[in-house]
């Protein structure tokens, strides 16, 4: 027992004589270097309310809902370019049918293109799109989202659901 205490006594001396050498080898250099900030802008104009309320869904509904992403706001236009990606979540309660188009109707992802998340949410989510800085560009979107009519059985009444949709930018560095 003695030998025991006697080893955590020695290493923790060890543990301390290493922790003040290496601060005795520990440098600071301060040196004050000029910054040019450069505007990062991302936005998200909407043509059509996003505050996607599923409740009213109905069997046989279709909705469609608009939006757009820019590289500037309120004139103001980014001063570096963007990559971005739209990335959807849903709980998936209801069986709904959701697809995402660009401007030319080209379907970039739908609900059978989905991971689970850890929390079982179902996660949609696009390839990066690159915005330059050096014009202003306006990326057009609809999301679908269909309840189809077969489920208009009982079991289904009373379902609640949600989507959220987030625009994710990093800025690229060159």
């Amino acid at each position: 027992m003695k030998k025991r205490i006697l080893i955590i006594i020695v290493m923790f001396m060890l543990i301390s004589i290493t922790g003040i050498t290496y601060s005795l080898y520990t440098n600071m250099i301060k040196k004050e270097i000029p910054i040019s900030l450069a505007s990062f802008s991302v936005g998200v104009e909407r043509k059509d309310t996003l505050d996607i309320d599923l409740s009213d869904l109905e069997p046989g509904s279709v909705n469609r809902y608009d939006f757009s992403v820019l590289n500037n706001i309120n004139e103001n236009m980014s001063d570096v370019s963007i990559s971005y990606n739209i990335v959807l979540k849903t709980g998936n309660y209801m069986p709904l049918e959701i697809k995402l188009y660009d401007s030319s109707n080209n379907i970039l992802f739908d609900s059978n293109d989905g991971i689970r998340t850890e929390d079982n949410e179902l996660l949609l989510k696009t390839e990066d799109v690159i915005m330059p800085y050096s014009k202003s560009v306006k990326n057009d979107y609809s999301l679908e989202v269909v309840f189809p009519e077969n489920y208009s059985g009982e079991e289904y009444s009373g379902l609640v659901d949600y989507i959220n949709l987030t625009i994710e930018a990093t800025q690229i560095i060159q």
